[in-house]
């Protein structure tokens, strides 16, 4: 008999209480308690709820030179990343800072491809021209010490608003806010958005305090009415849905739900077919957010950053119908990189090799880390794409890198960088993705090295093809009302997934979708019919299956119907036992 790759998750023994205090179906207390829920409260997203600004780290200095600069109308410049999330982050900023008086605000951000991440000398150098006082990033900088002394060394101040984790050596800043400080304990870990909401926050607090808005006829605004971009972000960038970043999402979708959002996100709902109304982290996951991002990666994310900043829907549109454009060259490109990628990898399937490194001169770097992501996620392992190096970058290459559980990718890199110094000339991230630039002539070599590192911090079973689930399902589960009871108990995402259910159903009919990248079920199961597809699947299945799946809404014509997307498939016990 095959072994089967699905397991059940594992859950706490108060599955029961919460069931109770809740008031909800005990499989929905499960899957809560699987998840870390401990009580009720844990799912109160009110704004009472929300960690108190003190507790990050850096803060209040950092909003101190932030209000001298208002105070004296210095020139600021928002220095972002050329992601949703760095997008979103940018121009909370700027708007924040011209609701709170200030005249002279800027945002710059740098091209990936001529200037690479974060704020290097050479960025800082193309901003001295416009003569900043104060450079302020979003979402970067954490990595940047040679940028930031050399704006230092040039009469600029800089503070740094990041995420991501910070290096041994940190960047001689006048002021850092990184909830991934040592001693910071702030117990939430927020997007590049969400930090620079919070110092926008705590900004704000510290104007009132010396009656700036009184003295100067301005209206405190209220900071609420930028939670749809700190949703955006905070979705899009897939940091942890711990408690606080819920919180954040969850209003920022009532917001826009209410029609209270910016017209550059209804324009992009419009363009994709999103309903307003009924907008939930799914849209903002795969159809906002990989608008906003194309930008960034084919071109230049300020495309993104102007739509998100105009005041009606006439000056966002274009800009919006520009992103849409952008979003299917991705697509196209991602496609065609994606099969000779897989093609590539073919060989790394049943192999004992554990890190994976693939270059092709033909792949676009700004595409290269959403095909890392497939491949880590076909292969179960570790895997970094290359592209080429442009212009005076051409000796080097620009690698994406995507983990699976187990494995912290830009830990694997520091120890890299630790043992051979000379291998990695620039590295960041987080533990699921990272960022790195080698010398081309080094691939090779460090193609083994990684994966050598990558062998030594692998957990036991960490490249077995495993499955975890919520469990079973019993018949009345299968109801566009236990959908919605779901759907009501989010946003779900990283961290927080959406919950995945197994079972085994006979397979009545089954046929590929029109361009044969789908394939469309329809199963059998206690003698119910029910639809169900599974994406990105072009093989056939067995006539009685077990399967991964969730229970869906589909909408057609105005008709809502139950619909099962399958995550994974594998031949019932039933057909393994007979076989």
């Amino acid at each position: 008999m095959i072994g089967s790759s699905i397991r059940e998750r594992q859950v706490g023994d108060h599955w029961l209480r919460l069931s109770e205090e809740l008031n909800v179906d005990p499989v929905l207390a499960r899957i809560l308690t699987a998840r870390g829920v401990e009580s009720g409260s844990d799912l109160d997203y009110g704004f009472d709820n929300l960690i108190p600004l003190d507790l990050l780290m850096g803060i209040e200095e950092a909003a101190h030179r932030i209000v001298c600069a208002i105070e004296q109308q210095e020139r600021i410049v928002i220095a972002g990343d050329f992601d949703a999330d760095g997008a979103t982050a940018s121009v909370l900023c700027v708007s924040a800072l011209k609701d709170f008086g200030a005249k002279n605000v800027d945002f710059a951000v740098p091209n990936r491809f001529e200037l690479g991440y974060g704020l290097s000398t050479a960025f800082v150098d193309t901003l001295l021209p416009i003569e900043p006082d104060l450079i302020i990033t979003v979402d970067n900088g954490i990595s940047s010490v040679d940028g930031v002394s050399f704006a230092q060394d040039k009469g600029i101040d800089v503070i740094i608003t990041d995420h991501h984790l910070p290096p041994k050596e940190l960047p001689p800043a006048t002021a850092i806010v990184n909830p991934q400080l040592a001693g910071c304990d702030f117990g939430s870990q927020p997007a590049g958005v969400g930090v620079a909401f919070y110092l926008m926050l705590q900004v704000r607090r510290n104007l009132h305090q010396i009656g700036h808005f009184e003295k100067n006829g301005l209206t405190a605004p209220n900071l609420a009415s930028y939670l749809d971009l700190v949703a955006l972000g905070t979705v899009v960038d897939l940091v942890p849905l711990d408690r606080n970043n819920r919180l954040l999402v969850t209003q920022g979708l009532k917001r826009m739900q209410n029609g209270q959002t910016r017209p550059g996100i209804e324009a992009l709902c419009m363009l994709s077919g999103v309903n307003l109304q009924r907008i939930s982290e799914i849209e903002l996951g795969f159809q906002i957010g990989p608008r906003l991002n194309a930008a960034g990666r084919l071109k230049d994310i300020s495309v993104g950053i102007h739509a998100l900043l105009a005041k009606d829907i006439e000056t966002a549109m274009p800009y919006a119908t520009e992103l849409h454009q952008f979003n299917q060259q991705r697509r196209e490109l991602q496609q065609d990189m994606t099969e000779t990628a897989f093609d590539a990898v073919e060989d790394y399937i049943d192999s004992k090799r554990c890190g994976v490194c693939i270059f092709e001169e033909s792949y676009h770097e700004g595409v290269v880390g959403l095909v890392a992501g497939k491949l880590a996620q076909k292969i179960r392992r570790p895997t970094i794409v290359f592209a080429a190096g442009q212009g005076t970058n051409s000796v080097m290459l620009k690698g994406s890198a995507r983990s699976i559980g187990g494995i912290h990718i830009r830990d694997v890199l520091a120890d890299i960088s630790t043992g051979y110094p000379d291998l990695i000339r620039s590295y960041g991230g987080h533990a699921m993705a990272a960022g790195l630039t080698i010398h081309r002539e080094s691939f090779e070599r460090f193609a083994n090295v990684f994966d050598t590192f990558v062998a030594e911090r692998a957990p036991e079973n960490a490249f077995n093809d495993v499955v975890y689930t919520d469990g079973e399902l019993e018949d009345h589960h299968f109801s566009l009302n236990f959908v919605h009871e779901i759907d009501a108990l989010g946003p779900w995402g990283q961290s927080f997934p959406k919950p995945l259910f197994h079972g085994e159903f006979q397979v009545l009919n089954q046929q590929f979708t029109a361009n044969g990248k789908h394939l469309k079920l329809e199963l059998i199961r206690a003698k119910r019919l029910f639809n169900a597809i599974f994406f990105q699947r072009n093989v056939r299945v067995p006539d009685r299956v077990r399967i991964a799946f969730r229970p869906s809404l589909n909408e057609y014509r105005g008709r809502q119907t139950l619909q099962l997307i399958v995550e994974h498939v594998e031949p019932s016990i039933e057909e393994n036992t007979t076989n």
